[in-house]
């Protein structure tokens, strides 16, 4: 089963696949997929740093 960092990437690979084929079928424009992309690494960035952080304080 896929935990931690592991879950993440895979989640950032799916994403982005999608945010470079959903404009070629018109269901959204380039520039908003790939603004939407970005938000979304960025939110998965900050979870994963929450996470560690978490971590970080549990072991001290």
């Amino acid at each position: 089963m896929l935990k931690g960092w592991k879950f993440s990437v895979l989640g950032i690979v799916i994403v982005g696949i999608t945010a470079a084929v959903a404009p070629q079928f018109g269901w959204i424009d380039y520039g908003r997929s790939i603004s939407l992309f970005i938000l979304f690494v960025l939110f998965v960035a900050a979870l994963e740093l929450m996470d560690w952080l978490g971590r970080r304080r549990k072991g001290s």
